[in-house]
């Protein structure tokens, strides 16, 4: 086997500069991908391309396990396309529970909170669905766009995230797997692996409850306090000279025709109760589950998903059945590029492992990188290159192949690297500016996004810092004792943040 050392970590690290430069994951991973071929080629460019294409292209796009994951990633993406564009969580709207959040600011921004989590389908619907619906409750109740925008974005791929027959659980897992089998010593599946680093998912589980808990108790700090102190008093819900955003899609349905919320309900019970079923019967959850057999129940739940609302969307007159293949068609072709930044990333991390990178890294790291440090690290890492990117899903590509073969060979728990891997990429997918997710909360509340981007990022950095820390302490604490101990952190310090804030900006209104 060649040697390559130092070079061998040149194509990931190139990939992960151009990501951050450029904001161009798909490119920086060709780039990378092409670089490690020539290295491999003996700098030869052409035979490079040769290459690439036949021994690292092709296997993966043959590789069973990678076509599974191409599968999924299409049929979750078409299926959830299609379950938006249903309605259904648009009959919320007029519905009488919605009635027990108008009676004060902070019922409304608890309802808002409630029903973000329950859109946990979609993390682009989220904003789009929940906005519309709360939006003339939260205006009568003054509560300022910045704060609004900031529990839909909160509530969005946070939740997603944690989530693992959605898209991104698929997502994470198709990574995930991939390293499995490039290393034999890993003798687990995705699917435990995904379910285990759950708990220690902290910035998405902290994010969450910090949302409801800010929601609730109103002790806002920072910029955040002065627009909630601005919409009260004064009335204003967005500050002067802001430009707010406007939605760029709503979910449309035909003229006359109402919302039905069974048209959500259904599909979702039906996919649930599917997936479980053929999971159960498999030995879920006392049994270790292949993960074809995983994938397989997935597929067909979604698959039986889908049928329903095709015969239930044209009953009800909101779609014909022309209408429900168009749109599952078009939600699927929207996956496309996802499914080429995974592949790219398969190929990476299948060059990598040609090249050498992980055993080089631990050989020049000894006494350096200690094992301790290294979910923090790989977290704080995670989120500097997605704020930067402004993509969580480019961030798990490029970090996945890396972190997860650092952490077998030096002997760190898997799922904490796994959900450091998640939390940091999240990070910037929930507050960095160029971030669609930011991006669609700004929309869906009708805000300034910058307004937003401020108001919301002190919350980030305190939710991130508090993961940086807890991540030191991961491997000595269970999962448990550390969210308890980042919930009391983040309450302590939100409290006191809200005293010194109130103070300074009660001189203005």
């Amino acid at each position: 086997m060649t040697e390559y050392g130092f070079l061998s970590i040149i194509p990931p690290l190139l990939s992960i500069i151009l990501a951050v430069i450029t904001k161009e994951v798909f490119v920086s991973l060709s780039i990378g991908c092409f670089l490690g071929a020539i290295i491999i080629a003996g700098w030869d460019p052409f035979t490079a391309l040769y290459i690439l294409i036949i021994e690292y292209f092709f296997p993966q796009m043959a590789d069973s396990y990678n076509a599974q994951a191409f599968f999924m990633m299409v049929l979750v993406g078409g299926s959830a396309f299609l379950l938006t564009a249903s309605g259904g969580a648009l009959a919320f709207k007029n519905h009488k529970i919605l009635r027990v959040f108008t009676k004060s600011r902070p019922m409304a921004e608890v309802g808002t909170w409630l029903g973000g989590l329950f859109i946990w389908f979609s993390d682009t619907a989220n904003s789009l669905i929940v906005g519309p619906v709360f939006e003339n409750i939260n205006n009568n109740v003054n509560v300022s766009k910045e704060k609004f925008s900031y529990i839909l974005d909160c509530t969005a791929s946070p939740i997603c995230a944690l989530v693992p027959i959605m898209g991104w659980g698929v997502y994470i897992m198709s990574l995930v797997e991939k390293e499995i089998v490039n290393n034999s010593a890993l003798t687990t599946t995705a699917w435990d692996l995904f379910l285990s680093a759950i708990p220690y998912s902290t910035y998405a589980i902290l994010t969450l409850i910090m949302c409801g808990f800010m929601s609730w108790s109103q002790w806002d700090f920072g910029p955040m306090l002065r627009a909630q102190m601005r919409a009260e008093r004064l009335g204003k819900l967005s500050a002067d000279g802001a430009v707010p955003m406007r939605k760029t899609k709503d979910v449309a349905l035909p003229e006359g025709v109402k919302p039905r919320l069974i048209t959500l309900m259904l599909p979702l019970v039906v996919i649930l109760v599917c997936i479980f079923s053929i999971l159960t019967i498999h030995g879920f959850p006392y049994k270790p589950i292949a993960g074809s057999k995983i994938r397989a129940a997935i597929a067909y739940g979604f698959i039986c998903g889908d049928v329903i609302l095709c015969i239930m969307l044209p009953k009800f007159k909101i779609m014909s059945f022309k209408d429900c293949i168009k749109t599952l068609t078009d939600g699927m072709s929207n996956m496309m590029y996802m499914c080429l930044v995974l592949l790219l990333a398969w190929t990476l991390g299948s060059l990598c492992k040609t090249l050498g990178t992980a055993p080089y890294l631990i050989s020049v790291t000894k006494g350096l990188l200690h094992p301790k440090v290294l979910p923090a690290l790989i977290f704080v890492s995670g989120a500097i290159v997605s704020f930067a990117t402004g993509t969580s899903w480019g961030t798990y590509a490029l970090f996945m192949p890396l972190a997860i073969p650092l952490a077998a060979e030096m002997g760190v728990s898997l799922p904490v690297c796994i959900a450091a891997v998640v939390s940091g990429g999240l990070f910037g997918d929930h507050c960095s500016p160029i971030s669609d997710s930011t991006l669609l909360a700004a929309m869906g509340a009708g805000a300034d996004l910058i307004d937003h981007f401020e108001t919301q990022m002190p919350y980030a950095l305190l939710i991130g810092s508090v993961c940086t820390l807890l991540y030191l302490f991961s491997d000595i604490l269970s999962p448990i004792i550390l969210l308890l101990i980042g919930f009391l952190a983040v309450v302590s310090s939100s409290y006191i943040l809200h005293k010194v804030y109130l103070k300074k900006y009660s001189s203005e209104f």
